[in-house]
């Protein structure tokens, strides 16, 4: 039996540097300065020396340490004042690195250099809780905290708007630099002296575009406002372009007559296509096609009749387009509107396109739409279920012709549970039963109404009947919601005794509340009246 060893046996485990193969990694270096070996928990003073380097002499006897960061439990020893060492005198050192509660203090001028005077206000935080050297003043003036409220900050959850509301300022109202919208330069140390041999330059900054668009509110002679339009005219296209140029343009077009927006249109002739697509440029246009007389506004929109498509798919030039059909005669819409019919189903289902067919409906005769109307209301099933296209259809539903109305009408009636499951078309459902009911050709859809109310309140022995599919459904319960206010006589008490029957199991459900809230608010009304 072999004898018993520990790990630590020297015989088996031999130390490193008695190994054979053992190569020193220090061979040949030169030795140490100091015969101690390094100890990082050893005090000595002489390791540490918080003086002013400026003032820093031939070392003397070690004294008291002022910190040891290896000794965060030995006290911070502080001379009392008089003469001596130190930064300021009275062996007064400042806290070290680390120490207290501020940064380290800064280097200080040399001997020679007169010291702070008393009102110098020390830098905040410097000194910790040991407060600023005997010489500053004590009386400095500080930032109080801040006091909380009682009651705690409203804050909005999640991508919500609501939370966001109070502290958001609208971004053209932040930039033209009101609260409401209305500039306000009387508080711009300006003047018109300082401004004129520089104002283009001062119109592209925003306390200068504030000053300018202030003058020109009212507030300058008539030589300082002739003057203004004089020096900012020749330079509409620049200043058109510009963030803040922008705003003393279109005051220029507000405060300006006949003349001045003549000198303007003159300007930005050849530019129109290029103002139109710029983030601030586009401002301008519609500024013009609201203050320009109609025969400019033609001149004006001559450049853009050839490239309307490429405008209204533009992010900021179907703004204009936008401003062109409302402020045109609809004699003068003809390019816009025989650009939209050439593809009106893809203008239908355009995130900008979708706007300038809802505008054309709102100012022009439904005679000089007809191009327009018809591929969209044959293609009403496929445009009612898109994101965009919809609210062509609800726009048609209201405005459009008593035809397209039916024929929109038969199409939901027929797969009404599809479309009022639907997130997007349950929307054209309820504007169906809206305009069915209260809009301008609602005596004439008495009959397609009806069809449209069979079809959703089903059979009354079918459990599966559509309304009370549509009661338990995330999207139906909207479309639910609004028959309930918008029905009338024998329907109102045919739907009334289905949500009696189901008023139980809609309590439990998130939105049978909902329709339960709605069937109450409408009982209500009806019993009242």
């Amino acid at each position: 039996m072999s004898e018993f060893r520990y790990r630590e046996d020297p015989y088996r485990y031999p130390r490193r540097e008695e190994r054979p193969d053992f190569r020193d990694p220090y061979a040949g270096a030169p030795p140490p300065s100091h015969s101690y070996g390094y100890d990082p928990y050893e005090r000595r003073p002489e390791r540490y020396d918080y003086r002013d380097p400026y003032e820093r002499g031939p070392p003397g006897p070690p004294g008291p340490p002022a910190y040891d960061p290896y000794d965060p439990y030995a006290r911070h020893y502080q001379p009392p004042p008089g003469p001596g060492p130190g930064a300021y005198g009275g062996g007064y050192y400042p806290p070290p690195p680390g120490y207290g509660y501020g940064q380290p203090p800064p280097h200080y001028p040399p001997p020679g250099y007169p010291p702070p005077g008393p009102g110098y206000p020390p830098p905040p935080g410097y000194y910790g809780h040991y407060g600023p050297p005997p010489h500053y003043r004590h009386d400095s003036p500080r930032r109080s905290p801040r006091r909380r409220s009682r009651t705690p900050e409203k804050r909005g959850k999640g991508g919500g708007k609501r939370g966001k509301e109070p502290q958001r300022k609208r971004k053209r109202e932040r930039e033209e630099g009101g609260e409401d919208g209305e500039v306000d330069g009387a508080d711009i140390n300006l003047t018109l002296a300082e401004v004129f041999p520089r104002l283009v330059k001062a119109a592209q900054e925003q306390d200068g575009s504030r000053f300018l668009q202030w003058k020109l509110k009212g507030n300058c002679t008539e030589e300082e406002r002739k003057k203004i339009f004089e020096l900012a005219i020749p330079a509409t296209v620049k200043l058109s372009y510009d963030q803040f140029g922008n705003f003393v343009v279109q005051k220029l077009l507000e405060t300006g007559d006949s003349q001045d927006h003549s000198d303007i249109l003159q300007q930005v002739k050849g530019h129109v296509m290029k103002l139109s697509q710029d983030k601030f440029g586009c401002r301008v246009m519609q500024k013009m096609l609201e203050a320009l007389p109609s025969e400019e506004k033609a001149d004006l929109t001559a450049e853009i009749q050839d490239e309307v498509v490429e405008c209204i798919h533009d992010m900021n030039g179907n703004h204009v387009i936008q401003k062109v059909v409302e402020h045109l005669s609809p004699n003068d819409l003809g390019f816009v509107v025989a650009a939209v019919a050439r593809r009106a189903n893809e203008m239908a289902m355009h995130v900008y396109g979708c706007r300038i067919i809802q505008r054309l409906l709102e100012h022009c005769a439904l005679e000089e739409l007809v191009d327009v109307l018809d591929p969209i209301v044959s293609a009403a099933a496929k445009l009612s279920r898109d994101s965009h296209a919809n609210y062509v259809i609800q726009c048609i539903l209201e405005r459009g012709r008593l035809e397209d109305k039916r024929h929109i009408l038969e199409v939901i009636t027929g797969s009404v549970l599809d479309f009022a499951k639907n997130k997007v078309s349950s929307n054209v459902v309820e504007k169906c039963f809206e305009i069915s009911t209260i809009g301008s050709h609602a005596e004439d859809l008495v009959e397609e109404r009806s069809a449209l109310m069979r079809a959703v309140l089903g059979e009354k022995s079918d459990p599966n009947a559509p309304i009370a599919r549509l009661m338990k459904d995330k999207f139906g319960n909207y479309t639910v919601q609004r028959i309930i206010e918008h029905s009338r006589g024998d329907d109102w008490l045919e739907l009334r005794e289905r949500i009696e029957a189901a008023e139980e199991s809609l309590k439990k459900s998130a939105t049978g509340k909902h329709i339960i809230s709605a069937y109450e608010k409408k009982k209500h009304s009806v019993d009242k009246a």
